[in-house]
């Protein structure tokens, strides 16, 4: 009796298998009629308690469903008119779960051990037919920018946290397990660009919401940028994320990629703060040395050193430096500055030195000395003024404190020169 039982329930079985293959097959003949919710709620029968042994294909057909109704709704964007942005959005996450398990399941080794995959690639004429042979891969390949759709709906209805999750979802799109190693790295190599503003896009949400978990999820798709501008706000997201978070090793990292891949001083200069507050010139050196070593061409690595080099009280080292980097770039602005600094302390110690007795014999050299300097050195605050006019701290005060000198030199000459016609 018990053999009977276990027999008729290997019947009713295999018949409930024959039943849910019948209803794939009744969801193809409703998507050739244009019947695609009616197909849909077939195949989410199906997959509810799936019963049959073509599970891939089962998987492979209800993602076909999904992408007519995508389809659909893509149609009715391109032309300008309303569309339905929840059914865009519900069928592209269904369309690409739907494919992901399908590939999945049709890449399950059998009982050899084999893997013989029945559905990666397309091979009908018609892109757009239902049948065993449509890909999962090619169907993934044709859709992969539309979560960047679903993002902007996102927008539009003022839900960012959504938008996020899209972009996202793109932004990690070609790691999809669809994809081989190859077919990741082509897809993020032809949509550079596009991953690049997508992870901008994503960042900025992000970062305004102050989660800053999620702003390190995509701020390396920024920094990549080759686009000046977006790179270093990208480092400022990371760094500022970084420190709220209180990673204080991967902050200074940053801070040093910032240094190394933008000509923005900024970073340069809190990440020699750090260290200066932590009474750790040695460390800053050492970072300066590393930087022009291994860039000897960029500009921000001797300026970097410089500023090192005058902070220890080293100017003529560190005017080498700055000459260096101006090498590199004439109008480099805070190198020109720090030049005119430079000047402006040798001018310093030697009005210092210089005697106040307008009687001694060297006094008119001395005078005179200051004002060739006095007047070389105003040249290159003026050229500050002249590249940087917005940036009057740079330039203001120290083209005020010249001409006030230069005034008290040419009047202290002219007094010696009064003096020497008597």
């Amino acid at each position: 009796m018990k053999k009977i039982i276990l027999s008729l329930a290997a019947i009713m079985t295999a018949a409930i298998g024959f039943a849910q293959d019948g209803q794939i097959y009744k969801a193809q003949e409703q998507i050739n009629e244009g019947k695609f919710m009616e197909a849909r709620e077939t195949m989410k029968g199906v997959l509810e308690n799936p019963k049959t042994k073509k599970l891939a294909y089962a998987y492979n057909v209800a993602g076909q469903v999904e992408l007519r109704l995508l389809s659909a709704e893509a149609d009715k964007h391109n032309a300008h008119e309303a569309l339905d942005t929840a059914l865009f959005i519900s069928s592209m996450d269904n369309a690409v779960k739907y494919f992901t398990k399908s590939y999945e399941l049709d890449h399950q080794p059998d009982a050899k051990g084999k893997v013989k995959p029945r559905f990666d690639y397309g091979t009908k004429k018609n892109e757009y037919d239902i049948g065993e042979h449509n890909g999962n891969v090619e169907w993934m390949k044709k859709i992969v920018n539309n979560y960047i759709l679903c993002a902007q709906y996102c927008l539009q209805n003022g839900d960012k946290k959504g938008a996020y999750d899209f972009y996202e979802k793109h932004l990690n799109f070609p790691k999809n397990p669809v994809f081989t190693a190859q077919e990741r790295d082509s897809l993020y190599t032809a949509g550079k660009d596009i991953y690049e503003k997508v992870g901008y896009f994503a960042t900025q949400i992000a970062f305004t919401e102050k989660q800053y978990d999620r702003v390190l999820e995509s701020v390396d798709f920024v920094i990549q940028s080759n686009d000046r501008v977006t790179k270093e706000d990208g480092y400022y997201m990371k760094a500022t994320s970084l420190q709220h978070k209180g990673d204080t090793a991967q902050w200074l990292a940053t801070l040093k990629g910032a240094m190394e891949n933008t000509t923005n001083v900024t970073y340069p200069q809190i990440l020699l703060k750090y260290y200066y507050d932590k009474h750790q010139q040695d460390e800053a050196m050492k970072i300066a040395n590393e930087f022009v070593a291994k860039a000897p061409g960029n500009k921000m690595a001797h300026y970097i050193k410089g500023v090192v080099l005058m902070d220890q009280g080293k100017d003529s080292e560190a005017l080498a430096c700055y000459e260096k980097a101006l090498e590199l770039d004439p109008n480099f602005v805070e190198a020109v500055a720090n030049v005119g600094v430079v000047h402006f302390n040798e001018i310093r110690d030697l009005n210092q030195k210089a005697t106040t007795n307008n009687r001694d014999p060297q006094y008119k050299a001395q005078q005179t000395e200051l004002k060739e300097k006095l007047t070389t050195t105003r040249t290159f605050f003026a050229k500050v003024q002249e590249l940087a006019p917005e940036r009057s701290d740079l330039w203001q005060s120290k083209l005020d404190n010249i001409d006030e000198l230069i005034s008290v030199v040419n009047n202290n000459l002219s007094e010696v020169a009064k003096r020497d016609k008597k």
